[in-house]
């Protein structure tokens, strides 16, 4: 046998299948450096390891979907309409909404168009689309009026009046600047139009509109005035009694301003004019729109269809056919009321009864679907819909409460237990406590205490119930003050009258010197409710009535 013959068995044994020139090769090399040796054992083993991959690797391609670029756009421009941010000519307002959006859309154009001052305040409960149909008259009046006017946005939970006045100076000196192509130049006693006490604030405001409007004129523009639109949530937050200086100045200057002025708040409080001073309410236009909820389920149903259902684009053939196809769907689902979208509209219509929380829903519904298939079978059994919904059910009350330990219970009992004694149902941490030392003593005196038996000693084994310190139960008062079951008193939101506003205001001022055992608190839960989320083997249980 030949000597390279030995070398081919030799190499086969070791798992490896060389030539008789690939062994003449590395015979050759044998002679070379070991650097050049170890370089030509790499390249082998890694043209070896290459050959392996492509015998083992699956064909991957199988398994991939082909993705529909019509499908797609379908799909991003129906999420955009049910986000409600597609073009103005493209959204669609709700039908118990449209005498509404018609009346916020004559004030502004009256306003932006005709250069007329107006007031108006917009009252509805909390997600009833009152800055949405706001904005969406913006938008559709910037498209041919965007350089006749000047949108100045306050929110009453971010500003106070003192920022609130210089955060108007700063919004319109960027609008203005952005006006006129940066040429805006200031007097030197305006330059930092933001400092300054309120009125002398406000009046640099009045000298930097007079000078626009000066401005304007020499450069010959066919609008000397620009318009103002104030949009003010969150109205009420600074009608309280300390002066009302900013509404007033506010008011005031919708009546003897030079410029047009239009003042849109928003609030969710039915009798805010009570709340307003005299003097401003009679500056103001007394003008209130009320915006309308859904009268019933067929209401309520024909606002869902709108909200799932975009207008069908003009765009290519396969996504004005999905966008066919699956209106198509969404309103024979709808008509029938047997189907579970049918059913799940219902019950948030008997429970949250908030076309925000459907469309919360119905975001990730469409959002985790690749294909037209994946995407009718979703809005079939509503699978997503019912998660989302059992979820929402778990941030109630009752959920709360279920999950407080055995020291924040009987706390929260004790608690709603003084609610029910006191004279004006409120209650705070003096009381509290009293009444919670009171409910442990009465368990520990029917826990009898038993001899260890076992042991020499006279030690007694302790089976009673902690009593625990002021201090550490303060912590528990704190959390349950986070939990939203308790509300102190100054904070509570709707008040029947512009006295209760008064003195709920004053309260307000003065919690800072009143110490924290005495500040009163109201309560989100009462007696009757925990009798009804207490389990019967809970030793608080008793204790849920008086």
């Amino acid at each position: 046998m030949s000597e390279t013959q030995n070398e081919q068995i030799l190499d086969q044994q070791n798992g490896v299948v060389f030539g008789t020139s690939s062994a003449a090769r590395i015979n050759d090399n044998l002679q070379t450096p070991n650097s050049n040796k170890r370089d030509l054992e790499e390249d082998h083993l890694r043209n070896e390891k290459n050959k392996l991959t492509k015998l083992d690797a699956p064909n991957y391609n199988s398994s991939v979907t082909k993705i529909d670029p019509d499908f797609i756009d379908f799909k991003t421009r129906l999420l955009r309409h049910i986000n409600q941010t597609l073009p103005y000519e493209e959204t669609k307002v709700f039908s118990y909404l449209t005498e509404t959006r018609q009346e916020v859309s004559r004030i502004l154009k009256q306003s932006i168009i005709q250069k007329e001052s107006h007031s108006a305040i917009m009252v509805g409960p909390r997600n009833s689309y009152k800055s949405f149909l706001i904005n969406n008259e913006l938008r559709y009046l910037s498209k041919e009026h965007s350089d006749q006017f000047i949108v100045v946005r306050l929110n009453g939970l971010i500003h106070s009046e003192q920022t609130a006045i210089k955060s108007i100076a700063l919004q319109l000196e960027l609008e203005l600047k952005r006006l006129n192509q940066d040429e805006l130049t200031p007097t030197d006693d305006s330059v930092d139009v933001s400092t300054g006490s309120l009125t002398e604030v406000f009046e640099k405001v009045l000298k930097l509109l007079d000078a626009t409007k000066t401005h304007a004129n020499k450069d010959g523009s066919v609008s000397a005035k620009v318009s103002v639109i104030f949009v003010f949530d969150e109205i009420d937050t600074f009608a309280g009694p300390v002066r009302q200086t900013l509404l007033y100045n506010l008011f005031d200057m919708v009546e003897h301003s030079v410029v047009p002025v239009c003042i849109i708040g928003t609030t969710t409080k039915l009798s805010i004019s009570e709340f307003l001073e005299k003097r401003v309410r009679s500056r103001f236009s007394q003008r209130v729109i009320y915006v309308p909820e859904p009268n019933d389920l067929d209401d309520f149903v024909i606002a869902t269809g709108e909200s799932l259902s975009p207008m069908v684009p003009r765009t290519s053939d396969g996504e004005i056919v999905y966008a066919k196809k699956w209106n198509s769907i969404v309103e024979t689902l709808l008509k029938d009321e047997s189907s579970p979208l049918f059913l799940e509209v219902h019950k948030n219509y008997e429970t949250f009864k908030s076309q925000t929380v459907l469309k919360n829903s119905f975001i990730p519904l469409v959002g985790e679907c690749s294909n037209f298939e994946e995407l009718q079978d979703a809005i079939t059994t509503c699978k997503q819909i019912t998660d989302y919904g059992i979820n929402q059910y778990q941030n109630d009350i009752t959920a709360m409460v279920q999950t407080l330990s055995d020291l924040e219970l009987v706390i929260l009992i004790a608690a709603a237990r003084t609610i029910l004694k006191s004279r004006d149902e409120s209650t705070n941490f003096n009381i509290t406590y009293v009444e919670y030392s009171s409910i442990i003593k009465s368990l520990n005196a029917r826990i009898p205490s038993t001899n260890n038996l076992n042991s020499t000693t006279d030690k007694i084994l302790d089976n009673l119930v902690k009593l625990w310190s002021k201090e550490d139960v303060k912590n528990v008062w704190e959390t349950l003050q986070e939990f939203k079951f308790l509300t102190e008193k100054g904070a509570m939101g709707l008040r029947e009258s512009s006295l209760a506003v008064f003195y709920a205001s004053n309260y307000l001022i003065q919690t800072s010197t009143i110490p924290f055992d005495l500040r009163t608190y109201n309560m989100q839960v009462t007696l009757h409710d925990l009798r009804g989320i207490v389990s019967k083997s809970s030793m608080f249980y008793p204790w849920t009535q008086l």
